[in-house]
């Protein structure tokens, strides 16, 4: 009989795509995380549940009465469009950004302003080193700043 502890092991040893694989074996549906430590819980997790039984019927009814589905957003609004336009409070010198420079954009419905600093970028109180360190804030992902704020495109392939 193998333990929580072995199992563990054994998926800490599995690769982000094989983990993806024992989640939906197990789960019986995809996920699309890319976060192992997350798959490893979630997995183990379940793995535990169908051992030993899930959540009480006096869980299960308390967090029904807390979760109110209608209340939970399962997708973004069909107004809301991938792409928004970019627009600068200030426009910035080509190539170079001067202390002093703002930089505006809707992002997700929230207006995002920006300053230039001479050692950073300011954004809600705080300084970042960089607007993409500021870009990765928002977003939660690694993003170029410059192509988050419209200062450069992508190129087509």
């Amino acid at each position: 009989m193998t333990t929580i502890e072995q199992h563990k092991q054994r998926l800490a040893a599995l690769s982000v795509g094989e983990l993806r694989i024992e989640y939906e074996s197990v789960f019986g549906e995809i996920n699309n995380s890319r976060h192992k430590e997350y798959l490893i819980k979630r997995i183990l997790w379940k793995m535990q549940a169908n051992k030993y039984g899930g959540l009480s019927n006096k869980a299960l009814v308390k967090a029904a009465e807390l979760a109110d589905i209608s209340e939970l957003r399962l997708t973004a609004p069909a107004s809301q469009t991938i792409s928004r336009p970019v627009t600068f409070a200030i426009t910035p010198p080509q190539g170079d950004l001067t202390a002093g420079t703002q930089l505006e954009r809707m992002y997700k419905g929230q207006r995002i302003v920006v300053l230039v600093m001479d050692n950073g970028v300011r954004f809600s109180g705080k300084l970042y080193r960089s607007l993409s360190a500021v870009a990765k804030e928002i977003t939660g992902t690694h993003t170029s700043g410059k192509l988050f704020f419209g200062l450069s495109h992508r190129k087509a392939n």
